[in-house]
């Protein structure tokens, strides 16, 4: 299979791990996809039910309402700083495929390996640059590994896999310095919804100022909704009109747009989200670690990147051992820069956080 279009694996496949062990979807447990345990907002149910008869129509080509949202949600905007996708993963690709083609990617890795992808459909050579073992930034390193040939950069803030949150004066030194060399700079702040405070870390503010930056999010993890496909990205009005030139069109649902505005605006959701997370988090994380087989990264998100320190068994084998009581994990051996190792799983409620555990010990000890 041709190394550009090969899929690559990720959290989440319910329906094929039902398919594979027999096991029906709604008694999976799924801790690979880092996705809201709260499933999506009351409110967005409701207007999908309530709003259900607009699939006779096409959807809104301009969504000002949702566009309305975002930017009193993200604040420091202005609606022509924002353009809709079907999830963030569209906008990444068009991004690179815009920018970037038969050009270099540089790429902190391990990361999200849709970005490597992305790069190799576009005919652009994916830079992979490794981040250090406990998956700091190196700016310096990042920098020197860009070329007269480079293009775009691009950096996940909140970190994934690891969980690991950067400080905004870091990612503005690599804005600013990406900007000197007319260099585009991609942030996936995907995960920054669960960052309490986290207006201290984004980046979405300065897109006024740098013409070369572009800030991706997406209702599928913070908003538990990646049935949906919906993500946005904010950036230069100039910029979001070249991606909006190169937008196809439909490219959001009608239930989509109308379920994320309502997301937005679920205040109380969004409060007791942040307020669970952390919570369960810290349990989970503090159970795992008296795990004696297990090591558990920091992690400022809603899931944690976990090292199987026992080499009698490997996070393949791991995974397909915890199958067998209808729980997935994320086997991590495909990132680069990790190995058969890792493994990260998500924050679930209480007793499935605690079911996992168990399962762990029993399999590990």
């Amino acid at each position: 299979m041709n190394e550009k279009t090969k899929c690559r694996p990720h959290g989440g496949d319910v329906w094929g791990f039902s398919r594979k062990y027999g096991i029906p979807i709604e008694r999976i447990i799924d801790f690979s996809a880092p996705v809201n345990p709260f499933g999506p907002p009351p409110k967005a149910v409701k207007a999908i039910k309530k709003f259900a008869v607009l699939t006779k129509f096409y959807p809104d080509q301009n969504p000002f309402d949702l566009k309305r949202s975002i930017v009193e949600y993200v604040k420091g905007i202005n609606l022509d700083n924002v353009i809709i996708g079907n999830g963030s993963i569209e906008l990444i690709y068009m991004f690179v495929e815009l920018f970037a083609r038969g050009r270099e990617v540089i790429i902190p890795v391990p990361s999200f390996t849709e970005y490597e992808r992305a790069a190799l459909r576009a005919d652009a050579k994916p830079v992979l640059v490794k981040m250090s073992e406990d998956f700091s930034l190196n700016v310096d390193v990042v920098k020197r590994a860009i070329t007269n040939n480079t293009k775009t950069l691009i950096v996940c803030n909140p970190h994934s896999p690891s969980g690991k949150l950067f400080k905004r004066e870091m990612i503005m030194n690599l804005i600013e310095f990406c900007h000197t060399k007319k260099i585009h700079i991609l942030v996936d702040e995907n995960y920054i919804d669960f960052i309490n405070l986290y207006q201290d870390y984004t980046v979405t503010p300065y897109v006024h100022k740098y013409d070369n930056l572009f800030v991706v999010r997406s209702f599928s993890k913070f908003f538990g909704m990646p049935g949906l496909r919906l993500g946005y990205g904010i950036g230069a009005s100039k910029l979001i009109q070249s991606l909006e030139n190169f937008r196809l069109p439909w490219n959001a649902s009608c239930l989509a747009l109308v379920a994320a505005q309502a997301a937005l605006e679920d205040t109380r959701f969004i409060e007791k989200t942040k307020k669970f997370v952390e919570r369960e988090k810290r349990k989970l994380a503090g159970m795992l670690t008296k795990i004696s087989a297990l090591k558990v990264f920091p992690s400022e998100t809603n899931f944690l990147l976990v090292k199987i320190l026992d080499k009698r068994i490997t996070a393949r084998e791991l995974k397909e051992k915890l199958a067998e009581k209808g729980i997935i994990i994320r086997n991590c051996e495909d990132f680069h820069g990790l190995d058969e190792t890792y493994f990260r799983i998500s924050v679930r409620k209480a007793k499935e956080n605690l079911m996992l555990v168990q399962a762990l010990k029993t399999i590990l000890q």
